[in-house]
């Protein structure tokens, strides 16, 4: 009998019979060999464990001080994404220069959004004239704080409006001048004239004049050949401060009379009205009474009317009336449009004032009141 065995040594088949000497003796050998190779085996895993126990523990100890390094990295991470950013307090900038201001932003690591707008008064260009966030707020780093900065005023002067349609005018004036408190534009005052309706007659105050204190810009404007008509209010009952807020943008020429009060008068009233509810021409005279409170000797306020003699304008022009008291405090009674001759301004003011009429800027006249 014979067997078929494969030799992985010798890549081969043998075919000797199963009882030979010959077959005998390799299965001896084979046999030697492979307890060779499961003894080889074990002493293999016995020094790798060996091994290890002499030199693996410090890298064990590296591997998991690494692992922890990580986590603690990782950790680190997301505790800064949750806090956010530093907080920071946004200084108050405004009214500063900008040079000023950037600087003081940049240190805050602030960052500026910047929007231009004109200001209202002289010498403020180049500053912060408003910030978002405010001063003193908590913000974080690297925010943007919006700051508004001055371009200076639209005009530093009055322009030349004689000859122009008065719709162009007011249209180019609302832009200039909104919101700006140092120009007020007056009501446009009509006036019967040979030159187109609408068109610019007379400007006060003139071209060029510098515009660094406040200043009530007036327009007289041609009404074409037709004189304007006015209907005449029913001033009867109010006041005499009321009164002389009503006459600033009033188109006639008051006249008064005056009387001590009685029968009932209110003291510093209007008791009467000449030509109520009829329709005249624009600045034609209404006569107006008044009455006057009593005065006693102890009295500190005076109450009267103010007359003075005007040449007489081609135009209405600007008429104002100021008082000064004894302290040195000067305040504005009114301001009117007037054609000149005769003028009349009610007043109460305290005693020892001194009264002082312009007419176009330019002093007419002084009283002091006693």
């Amino acid at each position: 009998m014979s067997i078929e065995i494969y030799d992985e040594e010798h890549q081969g088949a043998s075919t000797e019979g199963f009882g030979s000497e010959n077959y005998m003796a390799k299965a001896s050998e084979a046999k030697a060999t492979g307890s060779a190779k499961k003894k080889g085996f074990g002493l293999s895993v016995k020094n790798q464990v060996e091994n290890f126990s002499n030199g693996g523990l410090p890298l064990l100890v590296t591997i998991i001080l690494a692992f922890a390094a990580v986590v603690i990295s990782c950790l680190a991470v997301f505790f800064t994404s949750v806090q956010g950013e530093e907080k920071v307090m946004v200084p108050n900038i405004v009214g500063k220069p900008w040079s000023t201001a950037f600087l003081e932003m940049q240190a805050k690591e602030l960052y500026p959004k910047l929007y231009l707008r004109y200001s209202d008064r002289p010498g403020e260009e180049g500053l912060v004239l408003d910030q978002n966030p405010p001063g003193g707020t908590i913000a974080k780093a690297s925010q943007r704080v919006e700051v508004t900065i001055s371009r200076g005023i639209a005009v530093d002067s009055i322009e030349n409006y004689l000859g122009q349609d008065i719709d162009a005018v007011q249209t180019r004036l609302q832009t200039l001048f909104s919101g700006n408190t140092l120009v007020d534009v007056r009501p446009a005052v009509y006036q019967k004239s040979t030159a187109k309706a609408g068109t610019i007659l007379a400007q006060y105050p003139a071209e060029g004049t510098v515009i660094s204190d406040p200043i009530k810009l007036f327009l007289i404007v041609s009404s074409g050949s037709e004189a304007p008509k006015v209907t005449v209010p029913n001033f009867t009952g109010i006041s005499i401060d009321k009164l002389l807020e009503v006459m600033q943008n009033s188109k006639l020429v008051f006249e008064f009379k005056s009387h001590d009060a009685a029968g009932g008068e209110a003291p510093g009233t209007v008791t009467a009205t000449d030509k109520a509810g009829a329709e005249v021409e624009a600045f034609s005279t209404v006569t107006l009474d008044l009455a006057f409170p009593v005065r006693g000797e102890a009295d500190e306020t005076v109450y009267g009317v103010l007359t003075c003699n005007l040449p007489e304008y081609p135009y209405p022009v600007p008429v104002r009336l100021e008082s000064t008291d004894a302290e040195g405090n000067t305040k504005e009674i009114t301001t009117i449009s007037h054609p000149g001759k005769q003028v009349q301004i009610p007043y109460a003011v305290s005693k020892g004032s001194v009264l002082t009429l312009y007419a176009m800027d330019s002093t007419v006249t002084q009283q002091t009141v006693n």
